[in-house]
């Protein structure tokens, strides 16, 4: 866990994100954005014709670095990662990623169109809540004496996977990554030590099967095959819808895009949605930045509010 408290936490680095970074970081606030490199549409745009100011129809790539550049001139700090989920239990909030965890006193979504969360691996969906699960600490009390597996990287899964050691009789660590290393010496050898666990390192899940309940895995492994009996397989790999992944802080719309206000409120107080991952008619650069910038604005509020009540109280 990152012991630093962040004043905000942005999930997404397209328009509406970096417009958040820019204002929130002007404000002098501590900024966090997580992004996916080479993801989202203004990345994917080969011309730009219709933003206003923009000229010589640039492509969506260099718009993006301008505005990276201009976040990181106001101390906004990047980190490339996969959002996982949250913790919302204690006084800040935790945004859970494939990295590390970072705690913060607000959020704002700005992940972007639906198409770029929710594709599944085959018999993912097909057995979501029947051994498919995305979080250890929530179902590992259901794996007793079970075979399980795990996949992804970094020291996310190597902590569910220890969680799990409380309860299943076998775990299966299937690593994307070529080295046994988990960005935590004494994890990693906590892991190592234990003889049930055991980890597969240049992984790829490619299957899941089952009749009712999940009851085996297709990996490869080093350009092998392999076939592994499995009850339960909690996967840390980013395919989660924006339902699954945002469905425990804001209701969503039939396509599954975020509710909000329009100061860009979830139902969650401190959390905040900007951009195309929010429910509404238009989807543009111009308006997701429109939206980033409601969305800063309400956090700047939000964290200067909470500071001056906390100091009438000390």
């Amino acid at each position: 866990m990152n012991k630093k408290i962040y004043d905000v936490v942005i999930i997404g680095a397209g328009p509406a994100g970096l417009t958040s970074a820019l204002y929130a970081g002007r404000s002098n606030l501590s900024v966090l954005v997580i992004e996916k490199p080479n993801v989202g549409s203004l990345l994917m745009a080969h011309k730009i014709e219709n933003y206003p100011g923009i000229n010589n129809s640039p492509t969506g790539k260099e718009i993006y670095t301008l505005m990276k550049e201009q976040a990181l001139k106001f101390h906004a700090e990047f980190i490339n990662a996969t959002f996982l989920g949250f913790d919302l239990s204690g006084e800040n909030k935790i945004v859970k990623t494939d990295k590390e965890n970072f705690m913060t006193k607000t959020i704002i979504i700005a992940s972007g169109w639906a198409k770029n969360s929710s594709k599944k691996l085959p018999g993912e969906g097909e057995f979501l809540g029947k051994g498919v699960s995305y979080c250890a600490t929530c179902d590992g009390a259901f794996t007793r004496n079970m075979s399980v597996s795990l996949f992804g990287k970094g020291k996310e899964i190597a902590e569910e996977a220890l969680f799990l050691t409380k309860y299943s009789k076998e775990i299966h660590m299937f690593v994307s990554d070529e080295l046994e290393d988990f960005g935590d010496e004494s994890l990693t050898a906590t892991l190592k030590a234990n003889d049930k666990v055991k980890i597969h390192l240049s992984s790829k899940l490619l299957e899941i099967k089952g009749e009712e309940f999940v009851e085996e895995v297709v990996v490869e492994e080093s350009g092998f095959i392999n076939i592994y009996k499995s009850q339960f397989a909690f996967l840390y790999l980013g395919t989660k819808s924006l339902k699954e992944l945002y469905g425990e802080v804001a209701p969503s719309d039939e396509n599954g895009y975020i509710i909000t206000n329009d100061s860009m409120h979830t139902s969650i107080e401190g959390i905040f949605a900007a951009g195309d991952v929010r429910s509404k008619n238009i989807r543009q650069v111009t308006t997701a930045t429109s939206d980033g910038t409601i969305a800063a604005l309400e956090v700047i509020k939000f964290v200067l509010k909470k500071e001056n009540l906390k100091a009438q109280y000390n």
